[in-house]
């Protein structure tokens, strides 16, 4: 008999550690197992053993084995169901396929997968499966969580129910009929439960308390699996939301067009909140206009609408707030403004735009049921118009910029035409008055050699009067003509060897008595020591002779001039040749540095203009350094002038600087050139 008992005792030993093997095998079993699956499998191991002893108690002499190979099948469905599960990441194909599986591996009669409500207080049916034939409870179904309910013992208080031998009266949907019993497990993780999942067999007593610990592992992994799947897809989500977000401000901040942004943030919007009915609307002093509407009937009211902001209104509140608010039911809410002829929409939200800490106007959205938008589209809109009203701004600023530099562009054009036209009239005139000053001057001259003018004292006088007038008025017609073939680039150049120290000598000899009138010291100096250049000598005698003819009248009596020069690299490191003519006059002001070579420039009020070529502060046409900047730059060279300031009082003085390329480097006249042997 100890032989013959020994027997079903090493048989059951070693059918127990073949399960405990296979259990170890099954659950990865490798010495860091959680404290949660080692009492797992100790519950598994008591029950098993309980069915063991059992049998021996009732003197069954053969192995119990129906218990050990229960559990352990159950065991290998619960881990084959749990792995297939784990490798599906989205809830809507996630929940069926629980179902599915738990209901062809455990053969169960109906099995459901309820997920609480946001609020917690129902549950609803997201998953179901029962035999053909027999109709299920739609998705979505609710059951209310009542405490002493069967899934509210289950939910809310997180106990496994197992309810053996269902009663008449059990609740129940009614599109099912109820089975004999029923497993209740919580789907729970950490210490929440987000479920319940339910299990009915066609039999009483059904489930085992092995098999409950069991159905209840594979709750918990239908829990964890549900909630990876949220997880997974709210990672999802969020990716896709902010790929949309930054195509869309992408695509927003590509489009510059005023006429198109608006309606294109509406377009763009839609996609990630949706409405029925949207605009948006900025600012104008006391309104709102709508520059883009979706979703509006076809009406003309619709046109160009604008909407007064009343004082406490939802826009102040809103700017007031500076974030998005909404409006469950405007139906509800006193003071709405509700357009007679839009159709009624009872959710409304707005969303402020926001640029520079400044609110310019806003997003409007509504849909048609009360309660639709959410604090989440609240967040995901205020997002979005943060883009928007920077595409606004963009698009604001550019066809600002647009309309400036067109209107810049015309007032170009006219002034341009006015230049040519006073370009035009200047040549014309110019000419126009030559023709008869020519006849004047020459008559004048036939009269200065007749017998009576030239024994006639007073009549030398004034004849001489005469021909100082005809002098001055054909050197202005000459600027004129100098200046008009500058602008209309016609000047003809004769390059010739040029020796810069013999053009001033000529000049201070034309300007000699003008000096001495004046008593104006001019002092040329370093000039002698210059290379030779190649130039147009007569252009330049007129560039210097205008040079000293300003420093002459802008110097006071008994001041001084210099004119120096050296040798020089210049602009591209080109040898050249620099001339200084310095003056112990006024000054000018640093502002005025570039102004005073531009054509007909005054210095004070031309209503006081005095005209004098070398009179003290006299004035003149303003033609003299615009012709010198040209014909320097007509070189190859450059001109500038240097002053710390225009004072009356103390004379600071002027310095004017020209450089000239030693060798003629020009293409913008016509030239003529003579070779260089210096």
């Amino acid at each position: 008999m100890r032989q013959g008992a020994a027997a079903p005792c090493a048989g059951k030993s070693i059918r127990d550690a073949q399960l405990s093997g296979r259990v170890r095998l099954l659950l990865g079993f490798d010495g860091k197992t959680t404290l949660n699956t080692l009492l797992w499998l100790l519950l598994i191991l008591v029950f098993a053993l309980g069915g063991y002893f059992f049998g021996r108690r009732r003197g069954n002499a053969s192995p119990p084995v129906s218990a050990s190979d229960v559990t352990l099948e159950h065991l290998q469905l619960s881990s084959e169901i749990a792995r297939q599960i784990s490798t599906v990441l989205r809830l809507e194909a996630l929940l069926p396929h629980i179902v599915e599986a738990i209901q062809g591996r455990f053969g169960c009669y109906f099995v459901g997968v309820w997920l609480r409500t946001p609020e917690g207080d129902a549950l609803t049916l997201e998953a179901a499966g029962c035999p053909p034939g027999m109709q299920l409870p739609p998705k979505g179904a609710r059951l209310p969580l009542e405490p002493d309910s069967p899934w509210g013992r289950a939910c809310l208080q997180g106990a496994c129910l197992p309810i053996n031998n269902l009663p008449p009266d059990f609740p129940h949907l009614p599109q099912v009929h109820p089975g004999r019993s029923a497993l209740l497990a919580p789907l729970q993780v950490g210490d929440g439960v987000k479920g319940v999942l339910e299990i009915q067999h066609d039999r009483p007593h059904a489930f085992s308390p092995v098999e409950v610990t069991l159905l209840q592992g594979l709750a918990d992994q239908v829990a964890v699996a549900i909630r990876n799947a949220r997880l997974y897809e709210a990672e999802q989500s969020r990716r896709q939301l902010a790929e949309s977000l930054q195509k869309i401000g992408s695509e927003l901040a590509g489009s510059l067009d005023m006429r198109q942004v608006p309606q294109q943030i509406l377009e763009q919007l839609a996609a990630v909140v949706p409405y029925e009915r949207g605009s948006v609307m900025l600012q104008r002093e006391d309104e709102l206009e709508i520059i883009a509407q979706r979703g509006f009937p076809d009406d003309q009211r619709a046109i160009n609408l604008r909407i007064a902001i009343r004082e406490g209104d939802v826009f102040q509140q809103m700017v007031q707030a500076n974030k998005p608010i909404w409006v469950d039911d405007v139906t509800q809410t006193s003071g709405w403004q509700q357009l007679d002829w839009l159709p009624l929409n009872r959710s409304w939200m707005g969303v402020p735009l926001i640029t520079k800490n400044r609110v310019i106007g806003m997003i409007s959205l509504t849909r048609k049921e009360a309660a639709a938008f959410t604090e989440e589209d609240a967040a995901l809109v205020l997002t979005f118009a943060g883009q928007a009203a920077i595409a606004l701004e963009n698009a604001s600023l550019y066809d600002e910029i647009t309309r400036f530099n067109a209107e810049l562009e015309k007032a170009y054009h006219n002034l341009a035409r006015l230049d040519q036209a006073k370009a035009d009239f200047i040549e014309v005139a110019a000419h126009e008055l030559r023709t008869p000053l020519t006849v004047i001057k020459g008559y004048t001259q036939v009269l200065a050699t007749r017998p009576g003018i030239v024994n006639d004292t007073d009549s030398q006088v004034l004849l001489q009067s005469v021909m100082d007038g005809v002098n001055r008025l054909h050197e202005i017609i000459n600027s004129m003509l100098d200046v008009s073939k500058i602008d209309n680039q016609t000047l003809s150049m004769h390059i010739e060897p040029t020796w810069l120290h013999m053009v001033l000598r000529r000049v201070a000899g034309e300007l000699k008595e003008a000096l001495l009138e004046r008593n104006i010291t001019l002092t040329i100096t370093g000039l002698q020591e210059l290379p030779w250049i190649q130039a147009d000598s007569e252009l330049l005698y007129k560039v210097f002779y205008h040079l000293v003819i300003n420093a002459i009248k802008y110097t006071p009596d008994g001041g001084r001039i210099t004119v120096s020069g050296r040798k020089v690299l210049g602009n591209g490191n080109v040898p050249s040749v620099e001339v200084q003519v310095q003056d112990t006059g006024i000054g000018i002001d640093p502002a005025h540095h570039e102004l005073v070579f531009e054509k007909f420039y005054q210095t004070g009020k031309v209503s006081v203009h005095s005209s004098g070529r070398t009179k003290f502060k006299g004035g003149g046409p303003g033609l003299g350094l615009a012709i010198a900047r040209g014909i320097v730059e007509a070189h190859g060279g450059r001109i500038w002038v240097e002053s710390p300031g225009h004072d009356e009082e103390n004379f600071p003085g002027s310095t004017f600087f020209v450089q000239l390329p030693i060798k003629a480097v020009n293409a913008r006249y016509a030239m003529s050139e003579t070779s260089v042997t210096a």
